[in-house]
């Protein structure tokens, strides 16, 4: 096993600067069933001096999870089982008891911020400056979030984010750290509205979905509970890696193709067309696609979950592309009823039941005192063996796409993917 180049790792405990009181229940939705198994990971590099310390960031996070938005995120995950009534839904929920989240301190003396992000190997950007976090098997007690604060020889550093995803989504993730910039920039808080709690109705007494809801949907996989662990366990090794797409390369792909398509979706075709050329049409002939509402929440109810089927004479990247922008086929609805029906006895996985793509440009952007990220890496962790493709919101120079699958294939998709743009 690789040593890590990680050290004097100190682990505490942080909660609300004021308490919650009510110790109340916020019911998990449908929704918030159908990616249990996730987590979001994120990393924020800084590099150099700044206006702003590790204890600053330690700080302010006692003002931050007073917001009434975030009571949750302190919460604890609960299963209220009735076992007088099999037929009966299990009920979860998380627990606004105030017992926090866990914030990281942590060294890297081996490397500057920027050899850190020359080397290679991308994926340790989350394997080292990310807590290696999952809810279980005590679940009761385990935290939904973890703040990882690294100091680097250089004086910079990373602000790791390992959030679960019953808590919300990337986006729902961008907003929580950029609330927290917005705090250590004030002396309250800041102007624009944060996230609102949606009025959450409890799941279907009876366990029944409405009849519009009936089906399979094929955007999401069932599979065995998983008990109170909760982690998917893959068949085969994932690994994570980074495609940096210039802006001269992105304009070349929208000459070739079709301008009429947004530069997210020639993005989707060209991995798309890049994996059927990998695995072959019966492994991909359907995409998953997470997007979600234009609102002011941030929760998973907001997610909006479609899919899109190849007709097997399709396979020019144009041609996929207006598949993506015409015919996606939203299923939140049969997903809802597929989960309300099972009544937990089973749990599903959302990212990588097929190859699925998400698209980052709704996240919000961390500021603290005026200064930005040096970079900013997403990832998602707990994903099926499709695999899962991030694409990051348009910088300067590049678009950024983040891809998680097996590691046998990132190799076979490096090719491709620099095959498809010369």
């Amino acid at each position: 096993m690789e040593a890590s180049p990680v050290t004097d790792v100190k682990i505490s405990s942080v909660v609300p600067a004021s308490l919650t009181g009510e110790n109340k229940p916020r019911h998990l939705t449908a929704m918030d069933l159908a990616v249990k198994l996730h987590y979001v990971r994120a990393v924020y590099f800084f590099k150099g001096a700044r206006d702003f310390t590790i204890t600053n960031l330690k700080d302010i996070t006692f003002p931050l999870l007073d917001l009434q938005c975030y009571d949750h995120v302190t919460g604890r995950i609960r299963i209220l089982d009735n076992n007088d009534d099999p037929s009966a839904q299990a009920i979860h929920y998380i627990r606004c008891n105030d017992s926090g989240i866990r914030i990281v301190e942590a060294k890297v003396e081996g490397f500057t911020v920027q050899e850190w992000l020359d080397l290679d190997d991308r994926s340790i950007d989350h394997r080292f400056l990310v807590y290696d976090h999952v809810l279980g098997p005590d679940l009761f007690f385990s935290p939904l979030v973890y703040l990882q604060i690294t100091q680097f020889k250089c004086g910079g550093l990373s602000i790791g984010l390992s959030w679960a995803h019953v808590l919300g989504d990337v986006v729902s993730a961008s907003t929580f750290m950029k609330t927290m910039g917005q705090l250590m920039s004030t002396h309250g808080p800041p102007k624009p509205i944060y996230p609102k709690k949606p009025l959450l109705a409890p799941p279907h007494a009876n366990g029944q979905a409405d009849d519009d809801d009936d089906g399979q949907a094929i955007s999401i996989k069932k599979i065995d509970s998983v008990g109170k662990y909760w982690l998917l366990s893959n068949k085969c090794k994932m690994g994570r890696d980074n495609f940096n797409f210039s802006l001269e390369q992105i304009n070349r792909l929208m000459a070739k193709h079709d301008q009429s398509f947004s530069e997210v979706s020639i993005l989707y075709a060209l991995i798309w067309r890049s994996v059927l050329n990998i695995r072959g049409e019966t492994d991909t002939n359907v995409i998953t696609i997470c997007d979600r509402n234009m609102s002011s929440t941030c929760w998973n109810d907001d997610l909006v979950i479609s899919v899109v089927e190849r007709k097997e004479e399709m396979s020019e990247v144009s041609e996929l592309a207006r598949l993506i922008e015409v015919e996606r086929r939203e299923e939140n609805g049969v997903i809802k009823g597929m989960i309300e029906k099972d009544r937990g006895s089973s749990d599903f996985i959302t990212y990588g039941a097929n190859l699925t793509f998400v698209n980052l440009d709704m996240c919000d952007e961390l500021e603290i005192k005026g200064e930005k990220p040096d970079f900013v890496n997403y990832t998602i962790h707990g994903v099926g063996d499709k695999g899962v493709v991030l694409v990051f919101p348009k910088r300067k120079f590049e678009r950024v796409v983040s891809v998680v699958m097996p590691e046998e294939e990132l190799a076979k998709l490096k090719v491709e993917v620099n095959n498809m743009i010369m």
